[in-house]
């Protein structure tokens, strides 16, 4: 028997039957389960939330849920609960016409991402027995990278213009939906099961797409994921960033965020395109875990499956944060429908079938090198296995060439730009440019495997099961219960394998930031599906009703919290615009309102810059510092001359983020940045006195 299944589809709804287990037969096993379940709902209610500091004590999620409604806490009014709160936030409806023009553009892109992914997948001949929701959240997936791929040479042949991006997507968006014929495609069958599940994940969906349209402010978007696509807006091409090592990654979601640029013909409206984008691939790879879950069990266990995963905080937070984390989630999402609905599917040509596998394991790498590990390796381990299967090569030779239809041009732009087709990794292989043995040590600690010991193990192994802030308790309560059921037993153990893959190998080969373990997601939302539907008598439905209940609760109100991400759903976007980054980095903003249009400014030790509207010299702490390079050894004459060439009017130095990268536990700061060489340049006459803008923060204008 093969170890995929291939299982029929179920009708209307109703699990398939089973013979009852001793589990069902007798009753003190389900009240033990029912024990078992509360046990873990109230350890996972009580556990202090490790990034949620206060003055008050520890927060958890038990206060949290207790503070949702008024009155349950003594002296929270309705005002002061968080119900109250979020209904606030969602009150200034007089502000959503603000959102028509973004959500308009992300319209017009998504329609020709639709229509590039139909004609990919109808070319594959990848049908593979899918229903009409299953095929829209293919083709989305895969016409994003078609249309990254398309960003990306138009930009290196310098042709981003907004009229090139509105006329080429409405072009490709209206033939799109010609050749779909979508009106042809048969109509969903309307199921209350389905219309219920929707209905408790609306609230998460409604949050999400409102928070992904409000300005940037995660360190990390602002520094890259958003600031490498304004860069490319602002100069009109896409060429080697000598200051920002991160825009040498594989670009595939941030190319959303410049084609949103583009399309509105300004970054920062485009950005909020861009991020609107990234959210959507939330309830696409939702369908696809309902799918896959549907086919190795029951529709009802497919609805649990996507309830698990849009209802579980990580993955509103990737909705409303730009994170590349949540479309990794997606593409190992569809990998997953993929093998399960065309592993034994003799219709599918075998070739086809592997080459629209290695576009998904390569639409998944564009997203971030890590998927090297979560996608790549093991759908390449079961191309093998199907090779040795039929005896025929075929299958690693489609995946292969599949994979390297969407990176060789990513990796190809690289060698041309540095001489390293995975820049700046493994730069002992092959080199790479303005790379050093020191900045390779520097690199390493800040990203390379860290210590192994049970100590960290163990504290690894709770984290990811529910410690983590932002984790959902619904895939320990459900995904252990899939392998009681025998007709998910052998499904179970290979989801359940590949979650251990998965762990061991974020835990063993990466620094264990937690955004790395998530590509598990997917398939520990299928495992809890099966789980959750594990039984159907009327004891399991009690219980499972009331651990869904209290854990989606649970979650929903953490999520409406600014502990999610920014929460001002509702809100002005043109006074958060001028308001975000004072809130961000008030010295900074100060210096970018106050500084005459024509400044120049050149900084020192912060990266954070994508909300600035000056131009602007910067590096990222993994590249050389910019002041470094310009001034270096030169006398302070050849020092002045070289700013005036460049431009600078005015450097600032932002002496609070150097020491926090030079902090033993930082990622390391050059010595060249002293309080002493700027008192020189400033005896010099180079610099004019220092202006304080913050409490660590000074500006001095370029004489």
């Amino acid at each position: 028997m093969s170890t995929i299944e291939r299982l029929p589809a179920h009708k209307s709804g109703v699990a398939s039957r089973t013979p009852p287990g001793f589990f069902q037969r007798s009753g003190w096993p389900l009240i033990v389960l029912g024990l078992l379940e509360l046990a873990w709902l109230g350890w996972f209610l009580c556990e202090p939330l490790p990034n949620a500091p206060s003055p008050r004590g520890a927060i958890t999620r038990g206060i949290l849920l207790l503070d949702t409604f008024p009155g349950v806490v003594p002296d929270v009014s309705f005002r002061e609960s968080l119900l109250g709160k979020g209904l606030d936030e969602l009150s200034h409806v007089e502000n959503l016409p603000q959102r028509l023009p973004i959500a308009a553009a992300a319209g017009l892109i998504v329609l020709a991402a639709l229509g590039l992914g139909d004609l990919i997948r109808r070319r594959l001949s990848a049908d593979l027995d899918a229903g009409i929701g299953e095929r829209l959240a293919l083709d989305f997936g895969l016409g994003t990278v078609a249309l990254a791929l398309a960003a990306l040479l138009l930009g290196r042949l310098g042709l981003l213009h907004p009229w090139v991006f509105r006329v080429g997507l409405g072009v490709v968006a209206v033939a799109g939906v010609a050749g779909s014929r979508f009106w042809k495609w048969e109509r969903p069958r309307f199921e209350t099961g389905t219309a219920v599940a929707v209905l408790i994940v609306a609230p998460f969906l409604v949050l999400m797409l409102l928070g992904a349209m409000l300005p940037a402010v995660d360190f990390d978007v602002l520094e890259y994921h958003l600031q490498g696509p304004k860069e490319y807006f602002q100069n009109g091409r896409i060429a080697f960033l000598p200051h920002n090592v991160y825009t040498s990654m594989p670009f595939g979601v941030e190319m959303l965020h410049l084609i949103g640029m583009e399309v509105m013909g300004d970054w920062w409206w485009g950005g909020l395109v861009g991020q609107l984008l990234v959210a959507l691939y939330a309830p696409m790879a939702a369908v696809l875990i309902a799918g896959s879950a549907s086919r190795l069990g029951s529709r009802w266990a497919g609805r649990f499956a996507a309830i698990v995963y849009l209802t579980t905080p990580w993955i509103y937070r990737l909705g409303v944060i730009a994170y590349v984390e949540g479309p990794l989630c997606y593409f190992q999402a569809a990998l997953l429908w993929t093998l399960i609905r065309g592993w034994n599917d003799e219709r599918a040509p075998r070739g086809r079938f592997w080459g629209l596998l290695g576009l998904l394991a390569g639409g998944a790498m564009t997203c971030k090198y890590t998927a090297v590990l979560s996608a790549v390796i093991p759908w390449g381990v079961f191309s093998v296995a199907d090779a040795v299967r039929r005896r025929s090569a075929r299958p690693v030779l489609a995946f292969v060439l599949g994979w390297s239809v969407v990176m060789a041009p990513w990796m190809i732009k690289n060698v041309i730009d540095t001489g390293n087709p995975v820049y700046p990794l493994a730069w002992k292989v092959f080199g790479g440019r303005d790379w050093t043995p020191a900045r390779e040590a520097q690199w390493s600690h800040a990203h390379g495997p860290r210590p192994i010991t049970s100590a960290h193990f163990w504290h690894s192994v709770v984290e990811v099961a529910g410690r983590s802030d932002w984790q959902s308790p619904l895939y320990l309560a459900f995904a252990p219960l899939a392998f009681l059921k025998p007709r998910s037993r052998k499904p179970a153990l290979l989801l359940g394998g590949y979650l251990v893959y998965g762990f061991l190998t974020w835990w063993l080969l990466t620094h264990r930031l937690d955004r790395f373990w998530l590509p598990m997601l997917p398939a520990a939302a299928v495992l809890a599906g099966l789980g959750a539907d594990w039984s159907e008598t009327m004891a399991w439905r009690i219980i499972r009703a009331g651990v869904f209940g209290l854990a989606i609760a649970t979650n929903l109100a953490y999520s409406s919290t600014a502990l999610a991400g920014l929460n001002e759903w509702t809100g002005d976007i043109e006074f958060l615009r001028r308001d975000m980054p004072r809130r961000l980095n008030a010295p900074l903003a100060t210096t970018d309102a106050r500084l005459p249009a024509d400044a120049k400014i050149l900084l020192v030790g912060q990266a954070a810059v994508y909300h600035l509207n000056h131009p602007i010299l910067y590096n990222t702490v993994f590249n050389t510092e910019t002041i470094e390079v310009l001034a270096g050894d030169r006398p302070p004459q050849e020092v002045r001359r070289v700013l005036h060439d460049r431009g600078v009017t005015h450097v600032y130095v932002d002496w609070k983020e150097i020491m926090r990268h030079r902090d033993p536990s930082g990622y390391g700061f050059t010595d060249y940045v002293t309080p002493q060489r700027f008192a020189a340049w400033i005896a010099a006459g180079i610099l004019g006195p220092p202006t304080a803008m913050g409490m660590e923060q000074d500006l001095y204008e370029v004489r």
